[in-house]
């Protein structure tokens, strides 16, 4: 195994999907904080770092046809699955490699296209040191001047009390061999048992027990807690070692791809905007903001060469910036919940925002003219809007063709007890939450197109019926056809009414 190193490699991880990886929704986030960022608009390149099964670098791709996608993972059957998924799909702009990152960062010259935009989802602190010295070559070898990095990870000092409790299942796993899923439900009984008995640790550390309360039951999600747990070089990290250690690629620091977290008015107590107020450092900031909401996991973005413009060049890069509505105006709300609590936007503000973004596409600018809103609170506003996912950062609906493609793929999938929850929106250039019933509902209207809630229902239980698939409702499976149908007539209503409008300004119909 020494191939791996110290990597869970005996079982897959779980196919995911993370909308912070979406090229549009980087460039948007890293205008908030006044960087200029690649036009995802135009041709781009992209390449995921550890992509695991391909599902997410695959609905990037079918989502943004007119640019280029690499998905790079040392597992093979990781790799296999997705060169399979992209098949299937006929997208023709991505290409999976298997590999180690200190491999990739070699290759030779040609062997990839330089990238506007780097991703990587919790991977840098599951690695060994020796390959996050491996990304950051990458980085520096791979990446343009100008170009966007997304790196998300398990940060101190949230993950303090948390620890102890890698370390106890690693140290059970290691005395009881067996395959990585196997050796995680094992350790998590040991570990369950222990804190029954009472033990120090366990009264003394709330973070360890609300965690393992939130473990469900351990065969649902094996696979992503041997990879989060049994990774035997994995270490949480702090925000500024990974700024120094990504410094090495010439990469500075933007800011938070969760877009609340910029605004320290909405983020952060008093006292600690009172103590950021006496440092100037951004790597000490940024450690300051963790300690203050002892944060456990960090979603960062870094440019390849930070170059602010002018005020008036960072305004109006926003204002020219469109927005798409993810949801029916009936489900958007101005209430939002940050690590301060509750909190509700200002009526006047966000009410003519979301009466205007429900009716479709409009530009930051649009917005301002429509709604009288001032310039200032309406980029804050609508930053709060798309955290929330209720809007997302459109562009010209690109050829539909792959995303509609990728989409029937899914749905036959889900149809094989594979789930996924989402779909590429063409229109937002990235990948929107969807139900396992309501991407085989996008499928048949796309196939035969029932407009009523009748037939749509009937569409979709003749797929559900030819697998032996059934409803359930309030925890029940229901058994008749006549109790399944009028299950799904009653969804069929809501996705009618609430979600079909959406897709269609998505280019999802």
């Amino acid at each position: 195994m020494d191939w791996t190193g110290g990597y869970v490699a005996d079982i897959g991880y779980i196919s995911g999907f993370y909308r912070e990886l979406g090229p549009t929704y980087l460039s948007f986030a890293a205008r908030l904080q006044g960087e200029p960022a690649p036009d995802p608009a135009r041709p781009f390149t992209y390449a995921e770092l550890g992509c695991g099964q391909g599902v997410g670098t695959a609905i990037l791709a079918a989502a943004n046809p007119h640019a280029r996608f690499v998905g790079i993972d040392l597992l093979p059957a990781h790799i296999a699955n997705a060169r399979d998924l992209a098949e299937a799909a006929g997208l023709a702009n991505v290409a999976f490699h298997e590999a180690g990152f200190d491999e990739a960062a070699a290759w030779p010259d040609g062997a990839l296209p330089a990238f506007d935009y780097v991703t990587l989802h919790g991977i840098y602190a599951w690695i060994s040191e020796a390959n996050r010295q491996a990304v950051v070559r990458f980085l520096a070898r791979w990446l343009k001047p100008g170009g966007l990095v997304y790196v998300s990870y398990n940060a101190m000092p949230g993950w303090a009390g948390l620890q102890p409790l890698q370390r106890l299942l690693r140290e059970h796993a290691a005395r009881h061999p067996d395959r990585s899923d196997r050796q995680i439900e094992a350790g998590l009984g040991f570990v369950q048992r222990l804190r029954e008995a009472g033990l120090a640790y366990f009264d003394r550390h709330p973070a360890a027990t609300s965690k393992l309360d939130g473990m469900g039951e351990p065969a649902s999600e094996a696979a992503y807690l041997a990879h989060e747990y049994l990774n035997t070089a994995a270490q949480p990290l702090y925000a500024s070692d990974v700024a120094d250690e990504l410094a090495a690629a010439k990469l500075a620091y933007v800011g938070s791809a969760d877009l609340i977290e910029n605004y320290d008015a909405l983020s952060l107590p008093e006292p600690a905007r009172q103590a950021l107020a006496e440092s100037a450092d951004p790597a000490f900031r940024e450690l300051i903001r963790d300690y203050a909401v002892n944060r456990q996991f960090r979603r960062d973005i870094f440019v390849k060469g930070s170059r602010p413009g002018t005020g008036a060049q960072q305004d109006a890069a926003l204002l020219d910036t469109a927005l798409v509505p993810l949801r029916a105006r009936s489900a958007m709300t101005a209430n939002f919940t940050t690590h301060l609590g509750e909190m509700a936007g200002r009526t006047q503000v966000y009410r003519p925002l979301m009466d205007r973004l429900a009716r479709g596409r409009a530009t930051l600018g649009e917005l301002t003219e429509a709604t009288g809103v001032e310039p200032a609170a309406c980029i804050q506003a609508c930053a709060v809007l798309t955290a929330t996912g209720q809007v997302h950062p459109a562009q010209p609906t690109a050829d539909p063709a792959p995303a509609h493609r990728l989409g029937a793929e899914l749905a036959r999938r889900i149809l094989q007890d594979e789930l996924h929850g989402y779909l590429p929106a063409p229109a937002a250039g990235n990948g929107i939450a969807a139900s396992d019933i309501e991407i085989v509902a996008l499928d048949a209207l796309r196939e035969a197109g029932p407009e009523t809630a009748d037939r749509l229902a009937r569409a979709v239980w003749s797929r559900f019926r030819a697998v032996g698939r059934r409803m359930v409702r309030d925890g029940e499976t229901l058994t008749s056809e006549r109790a399944n149908l009028r299950e799904l007539r009653r969804r069929a209503r809501a996705i009618l009414r609430e979600r079909v409008p959406v897709w269609r300004k998505l280019g999802l119909l």
